[in-house]
């Protein structure tokens, strides 16, 4: 997601998707208490599992300049629709 999403994520549209990864479950409750601490519904965040995924999630920066190219530099984030 572009920095302005994660400190205001209901501004878009359509809900984001954050994205947890990590062997600490101590870590992940205290990140997804900072998201809420910044705007983010529970619904919204997504915890994929170990660290390992974390790999996946970075990898997502390599469609960022396609899109900013495409429709300018705009508020987006990855959703995924269920």
């Amino acid at each position: 997601m572009l920095y302005p999403v994660m400190t205001a994520p209901a501004t878009l549209a359509h809900p984001p998707t954050a994205f947890l990864s990590g062997e600490d479950a101590e870590a992940k409750r205290t990140v997804r208490a900072l998201l809420a601490d910044i705007g983010w519904r529970e619904e919204w965040i997504t915890d994929l599992g170990g660290i390992r995924t974390a790999r996946a999630t970075e990898a997502a920066i390599l469609f960022v300049p396609h899109l900013i190219r495409g429709g300018g530099f705009a508020p987006f984030a990855v959703s995924i629709a269920r």
